[in-house]
């Protein structure tokens, strides 16, 4: 058993080698008080030495039971609870990620069909570039939000909108490489990606996932900013970054909007973790695609340099039959879901500040409790 344990914690480890800058009601079931209570006390434990202000966690078991802990503040006098918004970061991808495939499923979209199909040609993007590549991180666009000009012009105009296209036009430079050719993370390709669902569907990307995905699933407690306006009843737990680097992590909420305006559909969602549970465990048991796209979503059509061997399908990181998985990170937020296909469990671990180390050690000490009880069981 120690041997198949320390494995899934490289795989939480692995997973923030990822980070760039279902349907199951949503109340949970009452899981068992020991297991509970133990979840809870390897959360704050493994939490507790870093300083970060809050974290929120979820465990979605196979049978739909739920555990949902907290811990730390979302500000100041303000504690984190568990129907707190957090975003998500790149964990966006996996929702971009479903409706293309169905899509293609209801032959709108083909995964081999260019982006010239349907998308005027932009400079320093190949129109060849195909769906396929834009998913699976092959298409060797560099990743537009590395570029510290353009995240400038952001904080200068917190609540400017930007649109995809005029930040594809505005800031792509040349390409890595060329298309196919290798692996390498662009949130580019996503926002390639969004604007062609756009094209496709005639709809905005969160009428699209609203439509398709959250409210079939009823996912009530997940948002697309900043297409989306979260209700008044629902917080948004605040994100902290030390912009200017003082080593004082500074509140986030002022820059939502430019923020999430770039970010768009390579980054844009804010859910709960038990709405993200939820979500990667309708999607991973098949109530969201047909098994050929679920099986073609997790092919592993790369692997990440410098990971051990992790493969990587459509936006999601793959160890084998041990688990599926993806992170997240964004200014003042980070994100991780674990899934163990063989107990059939869901990890998620949200976090309001930017210390990875921190999110692997709550996510390790998770996967550990949940491994020994599944073994129990």
């Amino acid at each position: 058993m120690m041997k198949r344990i320390g494995r899934i914690v490289v795989i939480s480890l692995t997973l923030l080698l990822l980070i760039p800058l279902w349907g199951l009601a949503n109340d949970p079931s009452a899981v068992d008080v020991s297991f509970t209570s133990t979840l809870q006390l390897a959360l704050e434990s493994s939490f507790s030495p870093f300083d970060v202000m809050g974290c929120s966690a979820a465990v979605l078991l196979a049978n739909g039971e739920m555990w949902q802990g907290v811990t730390g503040i979302c500000c100041e006098g303000v504690p984190v609870s568990s129907d707190m918004l957090f975003a998500v970061g790149s964990i966006t991808k996996n929702y971009i990620v479903a409706v293309t495939l169905q899509l293609v499923e209801e032959g709108v979209l083909s995964l081999d069909d260019p982006l010239s199909r349907w998308l005027t040609p932009r400079p320093f993007i190949d129109s060849a570039i195909t769906i396929r590549q834009l998913m699976n991180q092959r298409s060797r666009l560099c990743n537009v939000t590395d570029l510290p000009e353009l995240w400038d012009r952001v904080f200068e105009q917190p609540d400017r909108i930007w649109s995809p296209g005029e930040i594809l036009d505005t800031y792509v430079a040349e390409p890595c490489f060329p298309p196919g050719e290798e692996w390498h993370y662009s949130n580019t390709g996503y926002l390639l990606l969004g604007m062609l669902l756009e094209e496709a569907s005639g709809r905005k990307v969160s009428e699209v996932m609203r439509t398709r995905l959250l409210d079939p699933l009823h996912l009530d407690r997940t948002f697309f900013a900043v297409e989306e306006t979260f209700p008044e009843e629902i917080t948004v737990c605040h994100g902290w970054f030390d912009f200017d680097h003082d080593g004082v992590p500074d509140d986030v909420t002022p820059y939502r909007t430019g923020i999430y305006s770039v970010m768009g559909a390579s980054g844009a969602v804010f859910a709960t973790a038990s709405d993200l549970a939820c979500w990667v465990n309708a999607l991973l048991r098949g109530d969201v695609l047909s098994d050929a796209s679920l099986e073609e979503m997790l092919t592993p059509y790369s692997v990440v340099p410098d990971s051990g061997g992790v493969g990587y399908g459509f936006a999601v990181n793959l160890y084998g039959q041990e688990g599926i998985g993806h992170s997240g990170r964004i200014f003042g937020y980070l994100s991780l879901f674990l899934h163990l296909p063989e107990s059939g469990a869901t990890i998620i671990v949200l976090m309001n500040g930017d210390d990875a180390t921190c999110l692997d050690a709550v996510a390790s000490a998770l996967t550990l409790v949940v491994l020994e009880h599944s073994d129990q069981g």
